[in-house]
């Protein structure tokens, strides 16, 4: 099999509230686990990316805008929690979850996203070491689950900017390198 074939094959965008029928066929087993999901979609409270392989409906990924609270007040970093992350069966082994992932965190970073976070069963080792490839790390352990996190910019709003680019370095001659 060819890979670089198998991706092009592969269009990834993001959900709206028609695909829900195309949702609940593919990943019905998850979505009824998530309290109010259909409330909380129409109320547009989650992001979703589709992945569609060959027009079929191959994976989803799913998140929700999340505000931290310490002591009541919100936090500035704006976190976006990865609900799940589902392909179907039939389609896997394409590199669909990858590039829903890839493309996500994509999105987030234009969005000034500060961290994305996910919930994982203590025991589901493969969702780590999937997630692992992406730059999440392991934040948290309570009540037989894990958090991991992948920061997208620690600077706390402030554009990213490499001093060293603009800065002239003067050696102890006064010489500017």
């Amino acid at each position: 099999m060819d890979f670089k074939n198998e991706k092009s094959r592969i269009i990834i965008r993001t959900g709206n509230n028609e695909d829900i029928i195309e949702l609940q066929m593919c990943a019905n087993e998850f979505i009824e686990f998530i309290d109010d999901f259909e409330i909380n979609l129409h109320n547009e409270k989650y992001f979703i990316l589709a992945a569609y392989y060959c027009k079929n409906l191959s994976g989803i990924l799913l998140a929700e805008n999340f505000i931290s609270k310490i002591n009541g007040l919100e936090t500035l970093i704006p976190k976006i929690q990865l609900i799940f992350l589902f392909v179907n069966s039939t389609y896997r082994n394409k590199g669909i979850a990858s590039l829903l992932l890839k493309n996500f965190i994509k999105i987030q970073k234009k969005e000034k996203i500060g961290s994305i976070y996910i919930n994982l069963p203590q025991k589901y080792k493969f969702g780590k070491k999937f997630l692992e490839k992406f730059n999440f790390v392991q934040i948290k352990v309570a009540n037989n689950k894990i958090v991991l996190e992948r920061k997208l910019w620690y600077d706390f709003g402030i554009e990213s900017c490499d001093f060293s680019k603009h800065r002239k370095q003067i050696n102890l001659n006064n010489n500017i390198i």
